[in-house]
């Protein structure tokens, strides 16, 4: 059964927001879904080594150093890449897609301040 309490259920309504006025403005709710989805891939990997790094290994302040630098090159590096590939290959609406992913972010770090 999932623990539907670590979802990040702001992040599902700033998409959700995102969606519901571009749909009304005529855009096509697709573009910010997409955008969206990037904001959620970055949670996942964000969360991916949040988790690899809680294992309970004793690591070196230095190799946790590079592990978060590869984290945020990671990250910078698939949302750039999925962005790209939204707006020149899918020819979405950028307005749209951006919007998507800025809310979607903004409710990332809303989830994460709640957690706190």
């Amino acid at each position: 059964m999932p623990k539907f309490d670590k979802w990040p259920k702001i992040q599902f309504l700033g998409i959700i927001i995102a969606t519901i006025y571009f749909f009304n403005k005529g855009y096509g709710i697709v573009p910010a879904i997409y955008g969206g989805m990037i904001s959620l891939v970055n949670t996942f990997i964000i969360s991916r080594h949040i988790k690899r790094q809680k294992t309970g290994i004793s690591i070196t302040a230095q190799a946790s150093v590079v592990m978060m630098a590869l984290s945020v090159m990671m990250r910078i590096a698939t949302v750039a890449a999925l962005v790209l590939i939204g707006l020149m290959v899918l020819n979405y609406d950028a307005e749209a897609l951006i919007a998507g992913l800025v809310l979607g972010q903004i409710g990332f770090l809303l989830d994460k301040v709640k957690q706190i």
